[in-house]
């Protein structure tokens, strides 16, 4: 009977393209320290008969959420970083996703 050879040249694949998407996930966690949290806001707020509108920072800091007003000059060098955040939160969840897939295959063709 023949029995069926595990090609290793396909596992070493596998394992060097989790590895690099370990190190993909390690440096993006890296760049997300350096960036700020939360997102762009307006506050409104009425006071004497008037209603002002103040951009702030929303961002959550333990269980509460916190409002920090900012500057219209501030908010607007803040925008870019906050997208580039978001960008790089949803390259996060697909590598961590991609990991866990080649976890399952590496498991499988280990059997």
């Amino acid at each position: 009977m023949k029995q069926n050879e595990k090609d290793e040249s396909i596992f070493k694949m596998l394992l060097s393209e989790r590895d690099r998407c370990v190190l993909v996930i390690e440096k993006i966690n890296r760049e997300l320290e350096k960036l700020p949290k939360g997102s762009l806001g307006q506050r409104k707020v009425r006071s004497h008969g008037k209603e002002y509108v103040y951009p702030c920072l929303k961002y959550r800091d333990g269980s509460s959420v916190k409002f920090e007003h900012l500057s219209a000059e501030k908010a607007e060098k803040l925008q870019p970083m906050l997208e580039k955040r978001k960008k790089l939160l949803e390259d996060l969840k697909a590598n961590k996703k991609r990991v866990a897939t080649l976890n399952a295959i590496l498991q499988k063709g280990q059997r």
